[in-house]
């Protein structure tokens, strides 16, 4: 429950002057609120509905305290919400945007942070939002008098799990961190330390870029290898150095089949994350064959006794009919004489069925009937040569 001055409401809101005081006195969370009563909507139905209310107040276990940035000058409301704000620093507060909620512990350390794409704008889901929220930051609380009391008797393996186990709540890490994590374990045998200093991605991939760029693609190779044989690292890790590798051997002549091996590693490693979306279509546009994603280019050979394996076709299908369409957006023609479905490399469903497309006549859709659950599936197009061109291609249940 929100801790509240004598005689209080429960539920009450304080200034931060008043709030730092009860976290203080009662060694409890700070939650702070950072609105704008004068020129933001959500900010205020945020304080009124959800940061005031009963509810709210009962599952916070902490004190409540809010700080209003006006945006008017001068006046009585403004001369109020100053008096109100005083000990507020907006420097080193944590707020990036508004409105936002700010944790901080009874000593002033700043916890972390609810705001942004972080804070939805759904009031019920706010709440719930920010009640996991002050959860996770009691979580913060336990584990961090945990580690003090590991420390205390000088448990170096109770005061790392501590350590670790803090850093994966996802809130602000501790200013000495690394420091911590050196002095505990410092060889590194459980890969924290690895793990735990690894770069932004944006930094990675920018410092093996700019050394390709600069004719040392072979010292952000070494480095990067040396990377990846490092088992700590996570996949998403792992997939953020691949990412690094292929944009590396992109820029260093005579390396593009690397490159594109490393653009497709990264996809697999972590497929859903930035860099493995992104490792996947710099593959499919600059190295893959013809695929669902991006359809096929004028690189693509259209060879008569040839095909093009469709690189991310779905691997996994279900019993049911599926249409495979191709239609073609450029290029004088182009050859079809079939389609086939493979599973584990042997060729299940083979359609035979000629079709030039021109641009007269740019489409052919070819439907297979699948009879069973098939794993490691692959779809194949059969060419007899034409012009090289682009176009599109889809596969629909």
């Amino acid at each position: 429950m929100a801790l509240s001055l004598a005689g209080g409401q429960a539920d009450q809101s304080h200034s931060i002057s008043a709030g730092r005081a009860l976290s203080i006195e009662h060694d409890s969370l700070l939650f702070v609120l950072v609105h704008g009563s004068d020129w933001h909507p959500f900010g205020e139905r945020l304080f009124g509905e959800v940061w005031q209310g009963k509810v709210f107040g009962e599952e916070m276990k902490g004190v409540l305290a809010d700080v209003d940035i006006l945006q008017a000058r001068e006046g009585a409301a403004r001369a109020a919400a100053d008096a109100r704000n005083e000990g507020w620093v907006k420097k080193g507060s944590g707020l990036q945007t508004y409105p936002a909620v700010l944790a901080y512990s009874a000593e002033g350390v700043l916890i972390g942070s609810c705001q942004g794409r972080d804070l939805p704008k759904d009031l019920a889901a706010a709440q719930e939002v920010l009640i996991t929220f002050g959860e996770t930051c009691a979580q913060w609380k336990e584990l961090t008098q945990a580690i003090s009391q590991a420390k205390a008797v000088d448990d170096k393996a109770a005061e790392l799990k501590g350590i670790v186990a803090r850093t994966a709540l996802g809130l602000e890490r501790s200013a000495t961190l690394l420091e911590d994590i050196k002095r505990l374990d410092p060889s590194d045998e459980a890969g924290n330390y690895a793990r735990l200093s690894f770069p932004k991605w944006t930094t990675l991939v920018k410092q093996a870029t700019d050394q390709a760029k600069a004719g040392k693609g072979d010292e952000a190779e070494q480095r990067l290898k040396g990377m990846l044989a490092n088992v700590a690292y996570t996949p998403e890790q792992r997939c953020v150095i691949h990412l690094a590798l292929g944009s590396a051997y992109r820029r260093w002549e005579g390396h593009a089949e690397q490159a594109g091996v490393h653009f497709r590693s990264a996809g697999k490693e972590d497929p859903t994350s930035i860099c493995g979306v992104a490792g996947t279509r710099l593959y499919l546009s600059l190295y893959g064959g013809p695929s669902l994603s991006l359809g096929w280019s004028k690189r693509h050979p259209v060879k008569a006794g040839t095909y093009w394996v469709i690189e991310d076709a779905p691997q996994d299908l279900e019993p049911g009919s599926y249409r495979l369409r191709l239609n073609r957006t450029t290029g004088k023609k182009l050859i079809i004489t079939g389609a086939q479905l493979l599973s584990d490399g042997k060729v299940l469903i083979d359609l035979v069925q000629a079709a030039t497309l021109t641009k007269a006549s740019p489409t052919v859709e070819f439907i297979f009937a699948v009879p069973e659950a098939l794993t490691h599936a692959s779809l194949r197009v059969l060419l007899n040569g034409g012009d090289t061109g682009t176009g599109t291609m889809s596969w629909m249940k």
